[in-house]
């Protein structure tokens, strides 16, 4: 059975689709599958025995998300492993791959952006005291959107304020046409298409001939 708790704001990306309600719906990752992560997200870490830890299930030290533990959350809340998940990076560690809002010095929420537009994220960890939240970004994914601890809980059973912010992508991020493109390949093909029907006509001509 899902268990869940209610926050009241999620990391979600601006070009994905976030409840419009005042408060949202968070569930543990090992509550799945069956989790809508665009919609609602879940949260991992250490043993429940900890204020705030998330499912337990992977029970490493500090609740870190690292690729093991994010896939593994993935699987548990959906039922589909992602494919080819890789970290494109970290607030801490890659900074001049983003601008922020609210993550120096540390907050609780906050903006992202990643800085090269042509790279699109689908997947963000938010880790905070000893748990991390997981957010899927709509469709192909998405390179701004908004992050919050809300739902992770510290020692106290407070909120706690953000350690990192973790980006991840999948082939299904892989780069979209621009329209331009499309158009030349949707023209290429009709070029093609024609060239073959006057070919054929041509043939059959000959032949009544």
């Amino acid at each position: 059975m899902i268990r869940k708790l209610t926050i009241s704001v999620l990391a979600l990306g601006l070009c994905s689709v976030a409840p419009s309600a005042s408060a949202a719906v968070i569930y543990y990752c090992s509550s799945g599958p069956g989790i809508d992560l665009v919609a609602n997200g879940c949260v991992s870490g250490e043993a429940p025995g900890y204020p705030g830890g998330g499912d337990g299930i992977f029970e490493n030290s500090g609740g870190g998300d690292d690729l093991a533990a994010v896939n593994a959350a993935i699987f548990a809340a959906t039922g589909v492993a992602p494919v080819n998940l890789s970290l494109y990076g970290k607030s801490d560690k890659n900074p001049s791959l983003f601008t922020f809002t609210g993550v120096s010095p540390a907050g609780t929420s906050g903006t992202w952006d990643v800085i090269n537009n042509g790279v699109n994220i689908k997947y963000v960890t938010v880790k905070a005291a000893n748990s991390f939240a997981l957010y899927e970004l709509a469709g192909m994914g998405a390179n701004s959107g908004i992050f919050s601890t809300s739902g992770l809980l510290n020692k106290g059973g407070n909120q706690p304020e953000v350690s990192h912010i973790s980006f991840w992508q999948s082939d299904v991020t892989a780069a979209v046409p621009e329209p331009a493109t499309w158009a030349m390949m949707l023209f290429g093909f009709g070029a093609v298409g024609g060239a073959m029907r006057s070919r054929r006509r041509t043939k059959m001509n000959y032949r009544l001939a």
